[in-house]
């Protein structure tokens, strides 16, 4: 399917708002030789749409480098619920689930699994960014306070609570 056809600078918009979904910041101008500049070029010449730039910056070495090699997989999982759905995991088995999938199959499998899961299909389909967003209905209360919580500490660039890390590391089961 070819890429809608959009402005130079709504594309720029695009890539920069990519960015900061993605990887909470812009990234450095060293950390775009190579990988990043390529994804750039191919988004910004129209190669690759929204979809696919939110995967290859997903599966970059520098999304790994800030949010994989530098913690542990539960907190991985964590950031990827925000970075790719917009939202905290609901229950402890959403976490299993995606932990499964990072421990047996690797990183770029779990990407690809929460790019190609039917929540991402169904809020963000080919043409539009992850974004901040809220479920409310249905999920229990540590859910909307931990949604809340890593969208504030993504705003302002903080780490958090270590009541709420704890309050959540109980909810999805780890000691």
């Amino acid at each position: 399917m070819e890429p809608r056809q959009r402005d130079p600078q709504t594309l720029q918009n695009l890539l920069r708002a990519a960015y900061q979904q993605l990887l909470e910041r812009q990234p450095y101008q060293h950390e775009k030789a190579g990988e990043l500049e390529k994804i750039e070029q191919d988004f910004l010449r129209g190669r690759i749409g929204i979809k696919r730039l939110v995967r290859q910056i997903g599966g970059s070495r520098l999304y790994r480098q800030l949010f994989f090699s530098a913690g542990c997989n539960t907190r991985c999982v964590e950031q990827a619920f925000k970075h790719f759905l917009g939202r905290a995991p609901a229950s402890r088995e959403e976490v299993a689930a995606y932990h499964n999938i990072l421990v047996r199959q690797g990183f770029q499998a779990m990407v690809n699994a929460f790019i190609d899961s039917e929540e991402y299909r169904h809020q963000f389909g080919n043409d539009h960014l992850p974004h901040p967003r809220q479920r409310l209905s249905g999920h229990p209360p540590l859910a909307y306070l931990l949604t809340n919580q890593m969208h504030r500490r993504h705003e302002l660039g903080m780490q958090g609570s270590p009541l709420l890390h704890s309050l959540a590391a109980m909810e999805v089961g780890i000691p």
